[in-house]
C-alpha cells in the first residue's frame, strides 16, 4: 500500500491557516485604532513621528491585500505579503534604527514566503 503525501496540500493549509490568524491579530490589533481615528478620539503620535502610523496603515492594507490576492494567485499573494514586510520594517530600521518592527516584519515575511513556496510547488506539480 503506497502513501503520497501531499506537500502542495500541507504547505497551502499551512499558509492559509498561519495567513488567516495573522490577519485575525491584525485585526484585533487596528480596528480599534481606526475606529477611534474616524471617531476622532485618538490621541495623536508626538510630533515628527506621525508617520509610525502612516507605515502600520500601509503595512496593514498591503498585507491584507496580499492575503485576499493570494488565495487565488500564490506567487502574487506572496509577493505583495513580502513587500508588506519590508514596509513595516524598512522605515522604522533606517529612521529610528532600531529593530523592533520585526515583531510585525518576520511573521509577515514567513507567511509571504509560504505563499511562495506554494506557488513554487504547484507549478512542479502541474507539470
Amino acid at each position: 500500500m503506497e502513501s503520497r503525501y501531499d506537500s502542495a496540500g500541507a504547505i497551502r493549509t499551512i499558509a492559509r491557516g498561519s495567513g488567516t490568524i495573522l490577519a485575525i491579530f491584525f485585526f484585533l490589533a487596528f480596528a480599534p485604532k481606526f475606529i477611534s481615528e474616524f471617531s476622532s478620539t485618538s490621541t495623536p503620535l508626538p510630533s515628527g513621528r506621525e508617520w509610525e502610523g502612516q507605515v502600520m496603515v500601509a503595512m496593514f492594507l498591503a498585507y491584507m491585500t496580499g492575503y485576499a490576492v493570494g488565495w487565488w494567485w500564490s506567487l502574487w499573494g506572496g509577493i505583495i505579503i513580502c513587500l508588506a514586510a519590508l514596509v513595516v520594517s524598512a522605515p522604522f530600521i533606517i529612521i529610528q534604527g532600531h529593530y523592533n518592527s520585526l515583531i510585525f516584519g518576520i511573521p509577515v515575511l514567513i507567511v509571504g514566503g509560504l505563499y511562495i513556496v506554494l506557488h513554487i510547488l504547484e507549478s512542479r506539480e502541474n507539470t
